[in-house]
């Protein structure tokens, strides 16, 4: 049997010591081995007059459960700080690496399975620390009364290793049948939390279709019920490894008991004593066999984070940047010759934008236009450079390329708001904010009676699509970026505001010299534009001036 991934992943992972633990479990397991050496003292004293003696083991039975009590409380503590230190550690290294992936990453991964590695998998290496810890003070007692059987009797110690062993050999047989249907359990809970994800974030979807909503219903019950029955088949082999172990031990003392006094000429005592260790070594191997889920199940949460961990390494990330580096203004942005591909997991291409030639100017206010599926996110992405060009394209920023070096300084000049933008409760990211101007902006809204601005964020985001549109105009302003880019901004707007965006926002952004690029249908507002970029089939067809 191979050495638990467990103990790796704490060595690798926690920096702060192990040692003490490690030999306050073995204390532990020599404190219960002398426990039972004081009581099988005391008990041969029963029949006769001994008070020096008698107060003597007492004090020692004292001492040692004492002795146990303050290693208990010791490894417990230590136990706990190194778990939390380690989940802490190793939740913000994923998510460190995660805020640094691209794009493409988050879009091809499955996000049921970002959420079940960084929530459920280290909060089960979380809560199972400390009951893990007691395998190796059951382990070290387990050794420890072995050894006093031996100090006992030879052929009782003999007798009683063979029954052990047969007990481990039964266990391991079963051991990589419970860890493979664990593994494939905790897979399908992540398919389980993407489905979830899907009921949650396409709920006025499945409300309106009661087709699509009883079929997803489906699905998740058979996931679940897949699930349900890997962690049952798992268990039940946990729990048959338990039986045997109960059975086993029936028939150890019944061989201590019955058959030792035939094989050795052991006295009543000696057998007396036995059954005492037994009784101990019993609970201590009832632990370790108890615990092995718990082991397995940690076990497979370390796996599945490396998986993660790998998953994200294996993805190419870009440089990143400090302060000093950002762009706060600039001539011509320059996008030459840029192709992207979507593929599918076979590598077969599902949809091509590009080559696609196309020059901003600062100051300019750009309208892209096109049908659903021509490309126009995909543009977005490309200019903005969260998506990055196929190899013989190029996006250049004042004449030079802008490369993997340079990216994300690049990606400093815009500020976006997507059709499927998110809205974040603060305004992360900005430090000098005019609390007076912000209000000033949520009054030109005309949503200050539904939200308000205090401790650098809003006080309410639970609004209409379009009213978290204008927080999110806010929250864009707030940044001050060269470049504004807006996928469908007015769409969800009332006539009001779709005409103050098309004839009053975008003047403003002109005085400001603010570079716009804004995705719209509305064809009565496109003498706001200086040039229209029309795109078909992922190329740029047409360009209006």
């Amino acid at each position: 049997m191979k050495k638990p991934k467990i103990i790796d992943f704490f060595n690798r992972e926690y920096k702060g010591p192990k040692t003490s633990i490690i030999i306050m479990s073995c204390l532990g397991g020599i404190s219960y081995t002398l426990m039972v050496f004081v009581v099988n003292q005391a008990a041969k004293l029963a029949s006769s007059v001994n008070p020096e003696m008698e107060t003597r083991l007492f004090f020692m039975f004292f001492c040692v459960c004492a002795m146990i009590v303050v290693i208990q409380r010791y490894t417990m503590t230590r136990t706990t700080i190194m778990a939390e230190s380690t989940v802490r550690k190793v939740r913000l290294r994923l998510l460190e690496k995660l805020r640094r992936t691209e794009l493409q990453f988050l879009e091809k991964i499955n996000r049921g399975d970002i959420y079940a590695r960084i929530a459920q998998d280290t909060d089960s290496i979380s809560l199972n620390a400390t009951g893990a810890i007691h395998t190796l003070d059951s382990v070290c007692s387990s050794i420890g009364l072995l050894l006093y059987a031996a100090f006992i009797s030879m052929t009782g110690f003999l007798l009683i290793l063979f029954l052990v062993s047969v007990l481990a050999l039964v266990f391991m047989l079963n051991y990589r049948s419970i860890v493979k249907k664990l593994s494939s359990a905790r897979m399908k809970e992540a398919d389980f939390f993407d489905a979830l994800n899907d009921t949650l974030s396409g709920f006025k979807e499945i409300k309106i279709n009661t087709k699509k909503s009883d079929a997803l219903f489906e699905d998740i019950v058979i996931l679940s019920d897949e699930t349900k029955q890997l962690k049952i088949d798992a268990e039940f082999k946990s729990n048959k490894n338990i039986v045997l172990s109960f059975l086993l031990y029936e028939g150890l003392l019944a061989a201590v008991v019955f058959l030792l006094p035939i094989l050795s000429s052991a006295q009543a005592t000696t057998v007396i004593q036995l059954v005492s260790v037994m009784l101990f070594v019993y609970s201590m191997l009832y632990g370790i066999v108890s615990s092995v889920p718990v082991v397995l199940n940690m076990n497979a949460a370390v796996d599945n984070l490396e998986r993660l961990e790998t998953k994200l390494d294996s993805f190419e990330t870009f440089v990143d940047i400090s302060p000093a580096d950002t762009i706060d203004a600039f001539q011509e942005i320059e996008l030459h010759n840029v192709s992207f591909q979507y593929v599918d997991e076979a590598e077969a291409t599902l949809f091509q934008a590009g080559p696609i030639d196309l020059r901003i100017q600062q100051g300019d206010v750009l309208f892209i236009i096109g049908g659903n599926g021509s490309g126009k996110s995909t543009l977005l992405k490309l200019l903005t450079g969260l998506y990055f060009p196929l190899a013989g394209g190029r996006v250049a920023l004042d004449g030079r390329t802008v490369t993997r070096d340079t990216y994300q300084s690049y990606r400093e000049l815009f500020s976006i708001i997507f059709t499927d933008f998110h809205l974040f409760h603060k305004l992360y990211g900005l430090d000098l904010i005019d609390d007076n101007h912000v209000r000033h902006l949520l009054e030109e809204m005309d949503i200050h009676h539904r939200t308000g601005y205090k401790d650098k964020g809003f006080t309410n985001i639970d609004l209409s699509t379009g009213q978290r549109k204008r927080l999110a105009y806010i929250a864009a302003l707030l940044e001050e970026k060269p470049v504004y880019v807006f996928d469908e901004w007015a769409a969800d707007q009332d006539p009001v505001y779709k005409k103050l965006f098309y004839e009053k926002f975008l003047d403003d952004m002109r005085a400001m010299n603010k570079t716009v690029i804004a995705v719209t249908h509305d064809d009565s507002y496109f003498d706001r534009a200086d040039r229209i970029i029309k795109m078909e089939e992922g190329r740029v067809t047409q360009v209006i001036k």
